[in-house]
């Protein structure tokens, strides 16, 4: 059976030179799919802080 030994990394941080491709692979997959979820979640708040200042304000307005 296989050994899982060389998917391994560090714990923390970057893969080194000394990982192997497969690793680095999967590190960039991680840090990209971080970021888009961070701008998914920037629009989402954005979105909703607008969708809140539009409602807010017909409010005023029928006053």
């Amino acid at each position: 059976m296989a050994t899982q030994a060389h998917l391994k990394r560090a714990v923390r941080g970057r893969p080194t030179g000394a990982d192997t491709l497969s690793v680095r692979w999967r590190y960039l997959r991680h840090r990209r799919r971080l970021s888009g979820r961070a701008w998914v979640a920037s629009w989402v708040t954005v979105a909703t802080v607008l969708g809140w200042l539009f409602v807010v304000g017909m409010a005023g307005l029928g006053h």
